[in-house]
């Protein structure tokens, strides 16, 4: 009966639904520190370093936008307030399962990987970040969202005309957009999120303004050249989703995961190059710096957009170029403005409907499908450059190898759906299928390769965009956060017997520190692309690399060009203990 007679108090002020917005707001506000305590705390720790006015001002800016935001929604007529209450709850679970998985609401980054990534991946992501706990977190924003759309509008005149609707919603828009521009600017993105709704509203404007001053232009030109003759050799540049390095028993691991790739070692066919540091925690990131050969962090300056890619250089030394796309990550963007865009000099992009029409069922064959594809290629003739982008073993790790008891090596396994459970058990499970789907994506996509291609003029270059977490200290996410081990990835080259260049890959030093940065000059090294015709200073290639270089590698968390928040990391040499090091739960070695 107060809370009745309180609302009519407010709702009979000279302005009802400003008094109203503003009294939604507050309760918003004051939950919101109940749920997120850590959060609140953090951000006071901000306080000496911006000052207290910045502070102060940015603080206030983030609430008014609530109470904007509230004040919109109330001038929608009953239908559209409806719809907005359902796209209000939808937005409020996505932000919590957010928050629940990363400790952060979306940013736009993580915007614009929800938008850009493949179907699948992006239903994996989804259900690996929903908790049922989400639930709970959101009910008193739902409850406090309800008495605004529904109880106040009761007690508040509708607004008599269209035009008069229009005249009241100009002014709060216009203050969300310039707020938000204003935070887009000064503020870091992760910064002042005191509500779902609107940290929900800032991540969408931020994406668009930072898409606003992205670089959308053409990408520099080679100097000319013109190759005598299509080369013998064929190089295919391999670049795997989440494989961890040090989850390879190539790369020490206690289980026999790739057992496959230890016998070319032991044969001469494999070079490997130990554990490598991805250029980010991200496919994103790390594939716009593998494909362009950029190697600053953040990349403020556009470069992995106007750099040429490596394709360029493959086009111009006569290579037949080829780009497998199965995994629908970076390029598959880029490649939607082919031609003169942002990826050119491309003979041949090749996507799963393009699998599906030469009755290769990926499906079922997972990464072993593209690998026969290669080998029956290869075997026509020589002279190809391929990019694969593989599925590699996206979570859920489940999907990654067949159902069948002959592949599930390591047990027991997490089911299809299971979401990761950081505990013991969970975790021994979490662990079993990774590493049964590392035996089959990495080391059984070799074994088909090598077993059926009789072409021995070719090397493959390998590594991965990323690693995974596997919830050493609790995470129960995989990726995308700043953690070292998610940058822990493999590299190594495989070569055919009959490969021209095979004194290169011998005389590359022991011991030496990769970077993905290395990859790119690596690769015109192969090439054999002359010094004149490099228009960037790359990164060393690995062929030049010595025990004294690398003693610092770096990679970055966040957005790509700087824009928002975006965090680099480095990698010392001697690294951090247990660095490059992975460890089956229990023993490590029991098998069924």
């Amino acid at each position: 009966m107060i809370a009745k007679y309180s609302l009519r108090a407010i709702t009979r002020a000279p302005y009802p639904r400003a008094m109203s917005a503003l009294l939604a707001a507050t309760l918003a506000v004051l939950i919101d520190p109940i749920f997120r305590f850590s959060d609140y705390r953090d951000l006071l720790n901000l306080l000496p370093v911006v000052g207290a006015i910045k502070f102060s001002g940015a603080f206030t800016l983030v609430f008014l936008q609530v109470v904007a935001l509230f004040y919109l929604i109330l001038l929608l007529p009953g239908i559209l307030r409806t719809i907005a209450l359902l796209i209000s709850v939808f937005v409020v679970v996505i932000q919590f399962s957010y928050w629940l998985t990363l400790s952060q609401f979306m940013t736009g980054t993580d915007l614009f990987l929800a938008l850009t990534v493949g179907g699948e991946n992006r239903a994996d992501a989804i259900s690996s970040f929903f908790q049922p706990p989400v639930f709970l977190y959101a009910l008193p924003y739902v409850l406090v969202l309800s008495a605004l759309m529904i109880l106040v509008p009761v007690l508040v005149p509708p607004v008599s005309t269209f035009r008069k609707t229009l005249a009241l919603s100009l002014l709060p828009a216009l203050f969300l957009l310039t707020s938000n521009y204003a935070l887009f600017l000064h503020v870091p993105e992760h910064s002042f999120h005191l509500n779902p709704l609107t940290s929900f509203l800032r991540s969408t404007l931020h994406y668009g303004f930072e898409n606003l001053r992205a670089y959308h232009g053409m990408r520099d030109d080679l100097p000319p050249y013109h190759a005598s003759q299509r080369p013998l050799d064929s190089i295919i540049y391999v670049i795997d989703e989440s494989v961890r390095g040090s989850n390879l028993s190539l790369n020490g691991y206690p289980r026999a995961t790739t057992p496959f790739l230890q016998s070319l070692e032991n044969r001469g066919r494999l070079k490997n190059l130990g554990i490598c540091v991805a250029a980010g925690s991200f496919s994103h990131i790390s594939n716009a710096y593998l494909i362009s050969g950029h190697n600053a962090f953040p990349d403020d300056a556009f470069r992995t957009d106007r750099n040429p890619t490596i394709f360029d250089y493959a086009k111009k030394m006569g290579y037949e170029t080829i780009y497998i796309d199965i995994n629908q990550g970076y390029l598959s963007q880029l490649m939607k403005a082919a031609g003169e865009g942002p990826v050119r000099s491309l003979d041949r992009w090749m996507n799963g409907q393009s699998f599906e029409e030469r009755h290769i069922d990926l499906e079922t064959t997972k990464d072993l499908g593209v690998a026969r594809f290669l080998s029956s290629i290869l075997n026509e003739r020589g002279g190809y450059f391929v990019v694969v982008n593989k599925k590699g073993l996206h979570f859920h790790y489940h999907y990654r190898y067949p159902d069948d008891p002959v592949f599930a090596i390591w047990r027991p396994v997490m089911e299809a759906s299971e979401p990761i459970d950081p505990g013991a058990t969970g975790r021994e499970k979490l662990v079993n299928t990774y590493d049964n789907g590392i035996h089959f994506q990495v080391d059984e996509f070799f074994r088909v390769f090598v077993s059926e291609t009789t072409n021995q003029n070719y090397v493959i270059l390998y590594t991965s965009d990323h690693g995974q977490t596997l919830a050493e200290h609790g995470q129960v996410y995989t990726h995308m956060k700043p953690d070292k081990v998610i940058v822990d990835v493999p590299d190594f080259l495989v070569s055919g017997a009959r490969y021209s260049k095979k004194g290169l890959l011998a005389g590359i030093p022991p011991g030496i520190k990769v970077s993905h940065l290395n990859n790119f000059a690596t690769l015109l090294d192969l090439m054999g692309v002359p010094m004149s015709l490099r228009v960037r200073s790359y990164d060393k290639s690995i062929f030049s690399l010595t025990d004294g270089d690398n003693r610092v590698r770096s990679y970055m968390s966040g957005s790509l060009h700087g824009f928002g928040d975006y965090v680099v990391k480095m990698i010392f040499a001697p690294s951090d203990e247990g660095w490059g090091v992975s460890r089956p739960f229990g023993n490590g070695i029991k098998s069924e």
